[in-house]
């Protein structure tokens, strides 16, 4: 049997916790002893994220005796290449979707005064442009794909169906933000993201879907964007014209459907690479 299964998924996210708060400590320790404020540096934290990810994959070679690449099986590049229009065209569409998504949730359910600096985006803290992009656009994308698409996603489609995978390797993906106002769309997004994964065998247009979900949404937190505009308060909410709501759910309707059209024909053998090569799968 594979590594990890639900229940080890699970706990491979509260390791992950774990290491987060303590990396968070010590951080605060560092601060506290040189005066400079290291927490609120983006690079400092990006950083710290791949130290965390390195952490949880030297536990993850430990517990399987797999070397780290060999934990990476579906990182392979031979596709067909008109899946990357497919994404890039998909994406922009998603995130309008989303946003929209989140600015309903919130309309319902306001984040309450008390707790939200805990749920802030970082983005909202005045760092630089660049330094954002870094920590959500390069790192972000990088660590999760690893994780859960390379590591928890493959695992648990070893050890069940396909669609049960996909579902559970999304929640725990939303999860594993710990925003409730977030959960709905990430969970959106990690249904899209497992999909890509297995329709093709390889990380990458998932990895490329998440770089550019990530850096378009960094943008618009900086920059005034028509449809796009971010108050401080996380409670204003202005929703958007229908037509552009509407339009960006065509957008991703058709990106997702000529994705579906391009690697049917190969979803089977691609599905193939990403088992571990000893692990009979289970029945669809």
């Amino acid at each position: 049997m594979a590594y990890p299964n639900l229940r080890q998924a699970i706990w491979l996210l509260a390791l992950l916790t774990l290491i987060d708060v303590g990396m968070g400590m010590l951080i605060s320790v560092v601060e506290s002893i040189s005066g400079e404020p290291f927490g609120d540096s983006n690079y400092v934290m990006g950083l710290a994220a791949i130290v965390t990810f390195l952490l949880i994959l030297s536990f993850v070679s430990h517990r399987t005796g797999r070397r780290w690449v060999s934990l990476f099986r579906p990182a392979k590049s031979h596709f067909d290449w008109r899946v990357w229009p497919c994404v890039a065209i998909s994406i922009p569409g998603i995130v309008v979707v989303i946003h929209e998504l989140n600015n309903a949730l919130i309309f319902v359910f306001p984040i309450p005064e008390s707790i939200q600096e805990i749920f802030q985006s970082p983005i909202r803290n005045g760092t630089s442009y660049r330094s954002d992009v870094f920590r959500g656009a390069v790192v972000a994308p990088f660590v999760e794909e690893l994780l859960f698409r390379g590591i928890i996603l493959s695992g648990l489609l070893s050890n069940c169906t396909r669609n049960y995978a996909i579902i559970w390797s999304s929640i725990l993906f939303g999860v594993s933000h710990l925003d409730p106002w977030q959960l709905p769309g990430t969970f959106a997004g990690g249904l899209v993201l497992a999909w890509w994964v297995i329709r093709t065998g390889s990380l990458l247009p998932a990895l490329f879907g998440h770089t550019l979900y990530n850096f378009i949404f960094t943008t618009m937190m900086h920059f005034d964007i028509p449809h796009f505009a971010v108050s401080d308060d996380p409670n204003v909410i202005v929703f958007n014209p229908w037509w552009w709501s509407t339009g960006g759910a065509v957008l991703a309707a058709l990106g997702l459907w000529w994705f579906h059209l391009i690697s049917k024909r190969t979803r089977h053998n691609a599905l193939g690479g990403l088992l571990p090569s000893d692990v009979q799968r289970k029945p669809v």
